[in-house]
């Protein structure tokens, strides 16, 4: 089974992981802002490795910076690539335990978040919050959307070993104030949101990656292809979602590189061209 060591392995942030302030807080910025442009050419001259590994005054590295961007043009995602192959850590986190992902989470920057690591999308925060419920909170679907269906997939939730139990505990996971994903959702007044959250919570995957709760075709592709699922799953209930778009990684590039990285939950699978 799933201990409570090993959750708290996944979800614990390391202390370590506090970046340094850097020299050239100016040189942040800059950076910073030519990768929300999606200025390839300008960060390939202006980025190091001791510039991306490094922070501001409230201790954000330059991927902190671009994740609190509200949107990004759909070229951004080579140049966070890059900073990821110039030594950016998505597991680092600020002076409030925030990390990318939270940040990302918040405002429903669905193109950042995607390329992040599986591990750096459940760490907590100073306020014992993970990127899940900082969604809820704001009312960010299409992060919310993207966290939950990557728990249908086997290679996340580890089904073959657990069963549910890892999956159930991940979005059962409560912050300081004993609130779970849902709760936030319903007291922020995204009351559709919380009803999506625990609907999710109700699905049972079982040892063989089926699930139920689900029609059987829905099922039946989520136990057979993991992008395909995500895909579909990203999809499905858009009525919940308020009107308009899809979601996960078929809003964030369909078929492209970064469906492959999101299915993959691993951004150093794509290399910029």
């Amino acid at each position: 089974w799933v201990s409570q060591l090993q959750l708290q392995e996944l979800t614990q942030p390391d202390p370590s992981n506090r970046t340094s302030v850097g020299d050239s807080p100016a040189d942040l910025q800059t950076l910073a802002h030519d990768v929300i442009r999606g200025e390839f050419g300008q960060i390939r001259r202006l980025a190091t490795r001791q510039l991306v590994t490094s922070a501001d005054a409230a201790r954000r590295t330059v991927l902190m910076l671009v994740a609190d961007a509200p949107e990004t043009p759909v070229h951004t995602e080579k140049c966070i690539l890059y900073l990821f192959e110039l030594g950016a850590n998505p597991r680092a986190a600020d002076a409030n335990g925030d990390t990318a992902a939270h940040l990302a989470a918040r405002r429903d920057h669905l193109r950042l978040l995607t390329l992040l690591s599986f591990d750096a999308k459940w760490l907590r925060n100073d306020n014992g919050a993970t990127p899940l419920m900082e969604a809820a909170r704001t009312g960010s679907w299409k992060c919310a959307k993207h966290l939950l269906h990557l728990l249908r997939q086997k290679r996340f939730n580890e089904c073959r070993q657990h069963g549910n139990l890892k999956r159930s505990r991940l979005l059962g996971l409560k912050d300081l104030e004993d609130w779970t994903a849902s709760a936030l959702a319903r007291l922020s007044g995204h009351s559709e949101l919380a009803s999506y959250i625990k609907r999710e919570m109700r699905l049972i995957v079982d040892a063989r990656g089926r699930i139920s709760g689900l029609t059987a075709q829905v099922s039946d592709i989520c136990g057979a292809d993991a992008a395909a699922a995500e895909q579909l799953c990203s999809n499905f209930p858009l009525a919940f979602a308020g009107g308009g778009g899809s979601t996960g990684t078929a809003a964030a590039g369909q078929g492209g590189r970064l469906g492959r990285a999101a299915a993959s939950g691993n951004p150093r699978q794509m290399r910029p061209a």
